[in-house]
């Protein structure tokens, strides 16, 4: 689950009980909805990012970076 900063899901997954959360962290980053804000275009991707430590992992962590 991916949640603004008021506590609002803006994207629940489900997988498997005996699957790594961490497999589901990129599907569900990409299925974030644009950004609501100021007039104008909408952002696609918010400003920051923020985790628990089950999803810290170098090699995740790279990824998010090259995505913006």
């Amino acid at each position: 689950m991916i949640c603004d900063g008021n506590g609002i899901p803006l994207v629940v997954g489900l997988g498997g009980g005996n699957r790594n959360d961490i497999l589901q962290l990129i599907p569900l980053i990409e299925a974030i909805p644009p950004v609501r804000g100021k007039v104008g275009r909408p952002r696609r991707k918010p400003s920051r990012l923020y985790a628990d430590r089950a999803h810290d992992h170098d090699r995740y962590r790279c990824q998010l970076r090259n995505r913006g």
